[in-house]
């Protein structure tokens, strides 16, 4: 008998809010056609959680290769699989992703997720213009750890407020090299009003203290000094308090009138096309 210990295989992590979910959008004409799809993000498994080196191998359940044999993959296999599944494409290459954090999502997000997001991730230019607001201020009152620190504040935004988007991509030809374009909108369906209250809701404004407003009169009555003078020195201010009088209104009458400007602002509608192929389905569950 030998006496070596058995190797025991190692077990896999966890995946009760790691297991993201991929889901079908089909046409309600051809229940048979996948139009698009939903990808949401429920969660992240950190390499500390994976046990052990990330280029060990473990067996992936429930899937057999074409042959039957039995698959394995690391934890850069698991990275890569963020990336390469949504590079699936139909005839048409017009398919499209409907993004979205889970509303239980509350994983610490691993760097290596940067380069996914510089691809497939949301930007703010196409959110509407009170949302884009409510991310300014957002920024200006959220405090990041060193690790939240490296990431785009709208990165983070999107993850705390489940705010969804839409990514694609379609090929171009760029000196002579065949690249991947990659483009993102905006869901029209969202409703940003319950975002933007939770926002100033988490992050109070300031309470601003009242600023009592004196006037020049005033301030020049506070100056002076009447008590203790004798009735010679206050004739003498008197005078002074009457030439100052003058010499204020006559200030006063030459001076411009002030006038407030208007402001129009345009309502703005970025990145959106004249119809929405995304209108009629419902997408905001998870």
């Amino acid at each position: 008998m030998s006496g070596k210990k058995p190797v025991q295989q190692p077990q896999p992590p966890k995946m009760s809010k790691q297991q993201n979910l991929a889901e079908n959008i089909y046409s309600k004409e051809d229940p048979t056609i996948v139009l698009y799809h939903k990808f949401i993000i429920t969660g992240f498994i950190s390499s500390k959680e994976w046990g052990q080196h990330p280029s060990l191998l473990r067996i992936l359940k429930n899937y057999r290769s074409p042959f039957g044999s039995v698959l394995h993959y690391s934890y850069y296999d698991y990275m890569d699989a963020f990336e390469k599944v949504l590079f699936f494409q139909n005839q048409k290459f017009n398919h499209s992703w409907f993004l979205m954090f889970s509303k239980d999502f509350d994983s610490q997000t691993p760097s290596w997720f940067l380069k996914w997001w510089e691809m497939f991730g949301s930007i703010p230019q196409i959110f509407p213009e009170p949302l884009q607001d409510a991310l300014r201020y957002f920024d200006s009152r959220c405090s990041s750890s060193k690790h939240r620190s490296q990431f785009p504040v709208i990165l983070i935004f999107s993850q705390r407020y489940k705010v969804h988007w839409i990514s694609m991509w379609k090929y171009t030809i760029n000196s002579n090299l065949l690249n991947r374009e990659f483009s993102v909108k905006w869901w029209d369906s969202l409703r940003i009003n319950p975002i933007i209250n939770q926002v100033y809701k988490d992050y109070p404004p300031p309470v601003q203290k009242p600023i009592a407003h004196r006037t020049r009169s005033q301030s020049s009555l506070d100056s002076v000094q009447i008590t203790g003078k004798s009735s010679k020195e206050l004739k003498e201010l008197a005078q002074q308090l009457i030439a100052h009088s003058q010499q204020l209104e006559s200030e006063e009458q030459v001076s411009p009138t002030a006038s407030e400007g208007s402001v129009n602002h345009d309502p703005l509608d970025p990145f959106q096309d004249s119809q929405d192929p995304y209108n009629g389905y419902n997408l905001d569950s998870d």
